[in-house]
């Protein structure tokens, strides 16, 4: 395990990184992976014990509104969770469909009561994620302290974007794995599923295919798309280059709008990390119509 003060500046540059990207996401394509999202995750709450908390959406994170509003007409019962303090656990309040709302902790909306109910199925949002299950938050350690405060466990459902899967969040002895994970790609994954093989890609490969690319070449094709992107989405790329590892060649040749669609097609096929592809994916749909 590595030691706190290593991991503690290392989660700051990858919240800071990840933050950055999410926010830099067209919001109609952060819209279209959110509605992804909650297909996926109606089904996997099919089954769950309610009461069911969920959170309100803040700095980019899966607007989950609509689907609350669903299952609120459904019968079922949702909270939202409550900060009070950092360092302290979180409290859940009801929420229904047009109740009053009040300012909480960073402005972030909060039901209008002091009514308090404890749910057993808790959404929680991702900032980053692992294939074990670990969820890299925003640093204030809500949901970690009201988990371990817990007298009954709760199903801990994780949601967030597929590109912020990172190959380990570095998990301390204080981090709490969550019981599953849903993404707008993905709904399996979940104990038991950690060894289960790559997403295989091969519907995008073609036949000039000649194995996966390694960082270095990565890198190198994804300059060139710099140029074509304005300010507000290059922390996209920016979190794509911290993610390879690699410090961004100086900027110098450029694509042609006309040959970005087949520049994309020769690099995201030969990149085999599912968070990265996922990143490459996105900047495809912001480049293009």
């Amino acid at each position: 395990m590595t030691n706190w003060d290593v991991v503690k500046p290392w989660r700051k540059e990858a919240r800071g990184k990840i933050l950055g990207a999410r926010t830099a996401l067209p919001p109609t394509l952060r819209q279209g992976m959110s509605a992804a999202l909650m297909e996926r995750l109606h089904m996997v709450l099919e089954e769950a014990e309610g009461p069911i908390s969920f959170y309100w959406p803040f700095r980019g994170e899966p607007d989950l509104r609509p689907l609350m509003r669903t299952l609120a007409a459904e019968g079922i019962e949702i909270a939202l969770p409550v900060g009070k303090k950092l360092g302290e656990p979180l409290t859940f309040r009801p929420w229904e469909p047009g109740c009053a709302m009040a300012r909480g902790i960073w402005d972030i909306p909060i039901p209008a009561t002091d009514l308090e109910i404890t749910p057993q199925t808790i959404i929680a949002p991702l900032v980053g994620f692992d294939a074990v299950l670990y969820r890299l938050g925003y640093g204030g350690g809500f949901f970690d302290r009201t988990l371990a405060a817990r007298k009954r466990s709760a199903e801990v459902i994780g949601v967030g974007f597929a590109m912020f899967q990172l190959p380990s969040i570095k998990p301390q002895p204080h981090d709490v794995p969550m019981g599953r994970i849903v993404t707008e790609r993905s709904a399996a994954l979940a104990p038991g599923n950690g060894s289960s093989s790559p997403v295989c890609y091969a519907d995008e490969s073609d036949r000039t295919y000649a194995g996966d690319f390694d960082a270095a070449e990565i890198a190198a094709l994804l300059q060139p798309l710099e140029s074509t992107l304005p300010p507000e989405r290059l922390p996209l790329v920016d979190f794509i280059y911290w993610r390879l590892g690699v410090r961004p060649a100086p900027r110098g040749s450029t694509i042609a709008p006309a040959d970005i669609e087949t520049h994309l097609c020769k690099l995201i096929p030969r990149v085999s990390d599912d968070g990265i592809h996922a990143a490459l994916q996105a900047l495809r749909a912001t480049l293009l119509p």
